[in-house]
């Protein structure tokens, strides 16, 4: 058994997933902030449980609703990856511009810096979502069609989050793409009711 620890196999469990050290670097260094931050909201909440709970319920719902609208916004900036590669996959793309500024050059810098967020941005947005609905659970939950739906749209993002996943290597036939759409129109019915 070799002592180098390059030549020995690494264990990681992200390293099965995701093969480019320098992005699982990231996406752990995310993780763990996100988990540090859900963590500190769940302080934060349970210290002021009873200032919460005494709260009219539509102060309170004020509160709920800005988890929501944070990770909304965030989730918009997540799923700007899918148009923006399609842009650049449309061949009259390249004919595209104006003096010497070339349009397809600003959309490959836009995907760069969609692709190089994509991920993390997901994850924190996940940790606001895991919150919002900690917060809508915590003051009394009603089976309604919004709640119903706000339930959906968290299980198809833990489906969708596995399958990102697997979007590393290629080996996800597209169900990434699929959950996303899904997720989407979900978490809009959600937040539109």
């Amino acid at each position: 058994m070799s002592s180098n620890p390059s030549a020995r196999k690494n264990t990681h469990f992200l390293s099965s997933y995701i093969p480019n050290p320098k992005e699982r670097k990231t996406i752990v260094i995310c993780i763990t902030i996100t988990i540090c931050l859900f963590f500190i909201g769940l302080l934060l909440i349970s210290l002021n449980h009873h200032q919460l709970m005494i709260q009219e319920y539509k102060h309170y719902k004020g509160i709920l609703k800005q988890f929501g609208s944070i990770s909304r916004i965030v989730y918009f900036v997540v799923f700007a990856i899918y148009p923006v590669f399609l842009l650049l996959k449309w061949k009259p793309l390249k004919t595209i511009g104006w003096n010497n500024l070339q349009l397809k050059s600003f959309i490959q810098g836009l995907g760069k810096l969609v692709r190089k967020w994509h991920v993390p941005l997901a994850i924190v947005s996940t940790g606001l979502i895991l919150l919002h609905s900690y917060l809508a659970i915590m003051r009394g939950f009603k089976w309604d069609f919004t709640n119903i739906t706000g339930i959906l749209a968290v299980i198809l993002l833990f489906f969708l989050l596995f399958m990102g996943l697997k979007r590393f290597k290629r080996k996800d036939k597209n169900w990434h793409l699929k959950l996303a759409i899904g997720f989407l129109i979900l978490f809009m019915i959600h937040a539109s009711f």
